[in-house]
């Protein structure tokens, strides 16, 4: 009897040093700090000439290099179509890294003293990956027009609208 329960008091411990045995495995840490992204306002959007037949209107100007705008059926567009261009704004940061763009989600004021027009619905031409660390982008937008719009030069109130840029 004393032979079997020598027997079982080494088994007994040979399972539990099993049971309680450890093995380990070592990992590092590292960090890499990129060259953060940056924003910088090259030109203002600028809707340039246009007049009103009486009707409420809007003038479209595309997100895009080349200066292109559309107008609904009570604005015209007459020949000097004065300075026309979308914003255009310079994006640097880490070559090959994607981003997003945020654009201005509510409508922004246009005034020449009381007279007031809105400016919304913009847009934006972008790649959204910086290929070689700087990237242009263009935002257009929709200027709305009354039908009783005051003649002269309108600009924006305070600071304007913000874009903002962000790494994916």
């Amino acid at each position: 009897m004393k032979n079997y329960t020598l027997i079982l008091v080494f088994l007994f411990l040979g399972f539990s040093s099993i049971a309680n045995a450890q093995v380990r495995a070592n990992a590092t840490a590292s960090a890499t700090i990129v060259t953060p992204i940056k924003i910088v306002k090259n030109s203002d959007l600028n809707f340039g000439n246009f007049t009103t037949n009486g009707g409420a209107g809007a003038v479209v100007l595309a997100a895009g290099s080349v200066a292109s705008r559309t107008s609904s059926s009570n604005v015209n567009m007459p020949a000097v179509t004065g300075n026309v261009t979308a914003a255009v704004f310079a994006v640097s940061g880490e070559v090959g890294f994607a981003y997003s763009v945020t654009l201005p989600a509510n409508d922004h004021i246009i005034s020449n003293g009381n007279d007031k027009m809105v400016v919304n619905e913009f847009t934006s031409s972008t790649l959204n990956t910086l290929s070689a660390g700087e990237e242009l982008i263009y935002l257009g937008a929709t200027v709305h027009v009354d039908a009783d719009q005051e003649i002269g030069s309108y600009s924006s109130l305070g600071a304007g609208f913000e874009v903002a840029v962000n790494y994916n």
